[in-house]
């Protein structure tokens, strides 16, 4: 059978482009579904356009070479799109023009030429006609250049400009992509708290549309780098584990890579280097079959702090010698910043003093250029060591005295990280409950209805107990930086309770509160300790700064879905509101205010008119309810402050706060 293109040189021109162009068509369809097919149709084309079609020649290649990108194959779709971009710009094609060079920049990307691929990438910017989409997918791709080159600013201006450009049109699956982005860059900063509510606002989007596997891997692979660089490699695994299937699924052999060399990162950091070794090469093999060139460097830097924890010394130095070779070729600042180091450790345990020595000063450099403060204060501390042992004291000590001020900066500096990571797990939990139900959620329309809505309801009660002990220790954590005991959080929250009973609150709203009234000042997680601890009275600048843990707290509690988070939420931002409406953070007025602030409210200022601090004696009992009636009207709700008064005047309440420590208990419902 003849095929109706075998006779296309013979037919008149407008037959051949046409021809050519539904060959086009076909094949950019199929890209990403089919690159195979699609790199076939590319090639038929190209053939067909050889000579009387220029212009269709020329599009015909630049889909081969996004084929040849998708299966690993950057070096030989690079002369393809050079030659097109030379095409199209003779023939005055900007559009065109500007689409080879995008790919053209991807493609040096993979390669890891970032110098190269920043030039073209900003030359298809600069042929842009509006801020569409085409800006803005440029702009992301920057923003990848600017990470792996260490400008983390230049990064989130790009990344930022980005997803300007997709809320206004619209985009749900870019705003994904960009946010997801944005979460990646966040992460490496320590900005945990940040990354996480980028990454989880880019889940959402993708579990409310059209399911995009490709983007939901790429959002699992971050959410577990995220898990992975606040210290859990076994609850990053599972999700670098559902990436790399995904990935294997949709034929994603550069995903595959990199979830590889992910799933070998996390077990190396929990410790099991015999387990580790074997997927560390394995996700070096395949970075090599498809010239991922960033995954070579990471997979050999890993593969070196394997061998180094398994004693092989001189195999070990060797993987980290090639990682800095190679990461230098492409420039890749990251990693060669973490492979120096590394081989500068190796170098000293070998004996290598003067090969430490060199490894170890240039590793400072990169770090001081790149304000790596761990990193600095860790090579510094190496430093001190190998100078020591090349009897050269007294640059020992000039490196020893700077490690101990990196230090004292660094345990200021991870004391408040600590602090974010623990308003980070809870949100993480927030967001692996809402993952959870929407896989359960999908069971149930998918499989027996019955038994999955059951399985719903069990695993929702589970997730609420888990998000009871995270808000719990979220509350504690808050609380620690000006009591150390943590109790001022629990009392106020027992004691909240009671009056809402006294009040004649449902059963349920009471044992809510109860929970989430400990959680009134969580906002001050995010006020300096020189604000928050000042035993004196606050300059207007000052107060200012500490009104501001309100809205600080209702933002970290917001977004959730369950009961508890939200009265949190509204506890938070309304329990310094005033009755007569001149308290802060809106001014509200009367019962205008949540009835949950009103009560914590009265329960918070009780407490701390009653209990000893630092800068301050405890009130007797008489002198704090005078003051809460003097109030009542003006800064308390009347009502409120009548019930709290028969509370506090109770016996046991009474006999608790004068040397009982026991907790106030409930009257039977």
């Amino acid at each position: 059978m003849i095929s109706p293109f075998d006779n296309a040189a013979g037919l008149g021109g407008a037959d051949t482009r046409a021809q050519v162009d539904a060959l086009v068509e076909a094949a950019t369809a199929l890209l990403k579904i089919d690159d195979l097919r699609a790199l076939e149709l590319a090639r038929e084309a190209g053939r067909r356009a050889d000579g009387p079609y220029p212009h269709g020649l020329a599009q015909a290649r630049v889909v081969q070479a996004r084929a040849l990108i998708e299966q690993g194959e950057s070096s030989q779709a690079v002369a393809l799109l050079e030659d097109a971009a030379r095409v199209f710009e003779t023939l005055r094609d900007d559009r065109r023009q500007r689409e080879a060079l995008e790919a053209l920049g991807r493609a040096y990307l993979h390669l890891g030429e970032t110098t190269v691929a920043e030039k073209h990438l900003y030359a298809a910017l600069s042929l842009c006609a509006d801020r569409g989409p085409e800006m803005a997918q440029l702009l992301n791709l920057i923003a990848g250049v600017h990470h792996r080159g260490g400008n983390y600013l230049g990064s989130l201006e790009s990344l930022s400009q980005a997803l300007g450009i997709y809320e206004v049109l619209g985009d749900p699956q870019q705003m994904a992509s960009a946010l997801g982005n944005m979460g990646i860059l966040n992460t490496s900063l320590g900005n945990y708290p940040e990354a996480l509510s980028y990454l989880t606002r880019a889940f959402r989007i993708l579990n409310e549309g059209r399911q995009d596997e490709r983007m939901r891997a790429f959002v699992l692979q971050n959410l577990g780098h995220l898990y992975l660089d606040m210290g859990e490699p076994l609850n990053s695994i599972p999700y670098f584990e559902e990436a790399l299937g995904l990935a294997g699924k949709l034929q994603d052999r550069l995903t595959v890579a990199a979830a590889t060399l992910n799933i070998a990162a996390a077990i190396s950091r929990s410790e099991n280097y015999e387990e580790a070794e074997p997927v560390f090469r394995d996700a070096l093999r395949i970075s090599r079959e498809i010239q991922y060139r960033h995954g070579e460097v990471s997979a050999l830097d890993g593969l070196g702090g394997v061998l180094a924890r398994r004693g092989q010394w001189r195999d070990a130095a060797a993987a980290h010698a090639e990682a800095v070779t190679i990461a230098r070729e492409i420039e890749d600042f990251e990693g060669e910043l973490d492979a120096l180091h590394h081989l500068g450790q190796v170098q000293a345990e070998l004996g290598d003093l003067t090969g430490a020595l060199a490894s170890l000063e240039r590793t400072l450099e990169l770090a001081g250029q790149a304000d790596h403060k761990k990193t600095v204060y860790e090579v510094h501390r190496a430093l001190a060591r190998v100078y020591k042992r090349a009897g050269d004291f007294e640059r020992a000590l000039h490196h020893h005295e700077r490690y101990h001020g990196a230090e004292r900066a660094l345990f200021n500096e991870e004391r408040d990280k600590k602090t974010s990571e623990l308003t980070a797990q809870f949100d993480v939990e927030r967001a692996r409950h809402d993952a959870e139900m929407q896989r359960l959620q999908r069971e149930v329309a998918e499989t027996a209805r019955e038994q999955a809505e059951a399985l719903v309801r069990e695993r929702t009660h589970e997730l609420e107990q888990a998000q009871v002990e995270i808000v719990t220790r979220l509350a504690v954590a808050a609380e620690y930086r000006d009591d150390l005991t943590g109790e001022h959080t629990q009392r106020v929250g027992h004691v909240s309770a009671l009056i809402a009973q006294e009040l004649g609150l449902p059963h349920e709203d009471v044992a809510l509160l109860r929970i989430a009234a400990r959680l009134h000042d969580v906002g001050k997680i995010g006020i300096p300790d020189a604000i928050l601890l000042k035993p004196g009275k606050f300059t207007p600048e000052e107060f200012e700064r500490m009104k501001a843990h309100t809205l600080i707290g209702a933002r970290i509690l917001s977004g959730g879905h369950s009961r508890l988070l939200r009265m949190a939420e509204e506890i938070a931002e309304s329990h310094h509101e005033r009755w007569d409406g001149t308290g802060y953070p809106y001014g509200r007025a009367g019962a205008s205010i949540p009835i949950t602030g009103r009560i914590v409210s009265v329960a918070d200022v009780f407490d701390a008119l009653t209990s000893e601090r630092p800068y301050k004696r405890a009130w007797p009992y008489e002198e704090a309810l005078a003051e809460l009636r003097r109030n009542a009207g003006i800064q308390f709700d009347p009502e409120v402050v009548e019930a709290g008064v028969r509370v506090f005047t109770q016996t046991n309440f009474l006999g608790r706060k004068r040397g009982d420590t026991g907790e106030p208990t409930l009257k039977p419902h």
